[in-house]
């Protein structure tokens, strides 16, 4: 089997100082818990360490593309930052609690006491928001299909002008002891999560859209008072279970209704079948394995891409940031088929691989995306080439428009892979190539062009 990989580019941290946090399990006992300390912050002109710079770290993750810069929601005693992706809102409120402490092994009773604090502060002022303003509901008509309030916080010892940030969690416990939610309005619930486990389930679930289905699967826990131990945990449940790939089998039904897919994919029809609490909290080993290959495959598309909008940047073109949102909010479970299909090539026969080749793939997040395959020809007289696609693109596209007219789709994506750079001991440094037209509905007279 050949090995494949995408265009290097350089890695990112997400958080400011890609420093791993300290623990903090928020058992009530006086026992000492080391915090870690973190890369030395920048002073601030009194003196006093620096606090936690929560933009720039929203800037180092997928959420930074689709931050709204004009939401009246935002500012001053209303939320922090505001975020659109596709038709969802995510409003975010941010707190750092900080605390002054002899000694950085502090009792873990005392880190507790911090985190209620931090918890206290940012409930109060999503209840004090509510109070004085009404806070925008789903409504289809304003394109707007589901919103979530989300409350970040940061727990941060200062001992000696040396800042050390402590890990936390908000498991249901929490919830229904020490920090009970108002949940009688479940459109209008403010979901807690730790800068922590915020950090590592962005990295877990890789994609805003994988992200926001994680939020509804959170609020449910919450709302139906659902045992969990940790926000994290749960993250990592959610990513094993039959609900992640709900959505999924959702779009393939409709495909299958509309004649575009035999049936629904035997992968995802054997993991629905197998939905129950416990398969949940135990996955199979089936499971496990697809969740593995979801989260690598996931990554080198994410690669692929970084890698083309880079090329067209240094050529002095760029991908339009709407399509580029589109294309890192895909889903997880979308971009392991796309990737599976690149990655077919190996068993294709001699000839598609010199002649190149085109095959269709879908959005299993979205059901009016769809996308186009070309796998270019390795032959110089190749039919599918790279120098057809970039001439012959607007024109593919088209007619994969008139095509699929029962129902249009809303967006159609051509992604034109290049196999040549095989370095013979079966290494192929994949590059892609990414063409956009947005779908239309054909006149009469249009359709019979076509036919």
């Amino acid at each position: 089997m050949a090995n494949y990989s995408a265009q290097k580019l350089k890695r990112v941290s997400l958080n400011n100082q890609e420093k791993r946090y300290a623990d903090q399990d928020g058992n009530n006992n006086n026992a000492p818990a080391p915090a870690e300390e973190q890369a030395p912050a920048a002073p601030s002109k009194d003196g006093k360490v620096a606090s936690f710079d929560w933009l720039a770290m929203l800037h180092r993750t997928f959420l930074s593309i689709y931050l709204v810069k004009d939401d009246l929601l935002v500012g001053a005693g209303k939320f922090d930052y505001a975020f659109k992706v596709g038709k969802q809102l995510l409003y975010v409120m941010a707190h750092e609690q900080m605390a002054e402490v002899d000694s950085p092994n502090v009792a873990k009773s005392m880190l507790a006491e911090v985190r209620q604090q931090a918890a206290t502060h940012v409930n109060k002022r999503f209840q004090q928001l509510m109070s004085r303003v009404d806070l925008p509901v789903v409504d289809e008509a304003q394109d707007i299909q589901n919103i979530h309030y989300i409350g970040l916080t940061s727990l941060t010892l200062v001992h000696q002008d040396t800042s050390y940030q402590v890990e936390h969690e908000f498991g249901s416990t929490f919830f229904q002891e020490q920090c009970v939610l108002e949940l009688d309005d479940e459109a209008r619930v403010l979901q807690l999560f730790s800068l922590n486990s915020f950090y590592q389930m962005v990295r877990l679930l890789q994609t805003p859209n994988d992200l926001l289905s994680y939020f509804d699967y959170h609020l449910t826990k919450l709302v139906n008072f659902e045992d969990f131990k940790g926000e994290l945990e749960l993250a990592h449940q959610f990513l094993n279970s039959p609900v992640f790939y709900q959505r999924a089998v959702e779009v393939q039904q409709k495909l299958v209704e509309i004649g575009m897919l035999g049936k629904v994919e035997t992968r995802l029809t054997d993991i629905i079948n197998q939905t129950s609490p416990q398969s949940e909290a135990h996955p199979t080993q089936e499971q496990v394995e697809l969740t593995q290959k979801l989260q690598s495959h996931a990554t080198i598309f994410q690669k692929l891409l970084n890698g083309a909008i880079k090329r067209r940047h240094e050529a002095g073109e760029t991908i339009p940031l709407e399509e580029v949102k589109v294309l890192v909010a895909e889903s997880m479970y979308t971009r392991i088929c796309i990737i599976e299909e690149m990655m077919a090539y190996e068993n294709r026969s001699k000839e598609d691989c010199l002649n190149g080749y085109l095959c269709h793939q879908h959005s299993y997040n979205d059901f009016g995306h769809h996308y186009v395959i070309v796998v270019y020809g390795l032959d110089q007289r190749a039919q599918y080439s790279k120098q057809w696609l970039q001439q012959n693109h607007q024109k593919l596209l088209l007619d994969i428009n008139a095509q699929l007219q029962d129902p249009a789709m809303k967006e159609y994506f051509v992604l034109g892979f290049d196999m040549s750079n095989d370095d013979g001991q079966g290494n192929v440094t994949v590059l892609m190539d990414v063409y956009h037209q947005s779908g239309s509905v054909l006149s009469d007279s249009e359709k019979r062009y076509y036919q």
